[in-house]
C-alpha cells in the first residue's frame, strides 16, 4: 500500500494535523507554539483527541456539508 493517510499511525495523523492546522493559522497562532514545549502540548491535545475518538469508535465527519 502506497504512503498514504490510511497507512499512517494515530501518531503520525495527530503530528500531521498539527501541522496543517499551524500552515493556515495566523502570524500570531504560530508563534504561540514556536516553543518546543508549547507546539508539544499542541501535539499531546491533537493526539488525545485521535485516541479517545479511536475509543469510542466514532467516526469524524468528512468532507464539506451544504
Amino acid at each position: 500500500m502506497p504512503d498514504g493517510f490510511l497507512s499512517k499511525t494515530q501518531a503520525e495523523v495527530a503530528l500531521d494535523l498539527v501541522s496543517r492546522y499551524l500552515e493556515f493559522a495566523g502570524e500570531e497562532e504560530r508563534v504561540r507554539y514556536r516553543d518546543a514545549d508549547a507546539y508539544f502540548g499542541l501535539y499531546e491535545r491533537a493526539y488525545k483527541m485521535i485516541l479517545e475518538t479511536a475509543e469510542k469508535g466514532e467516526k469524524l465527519p468528512t468532507g464539506f456539508k451544504a
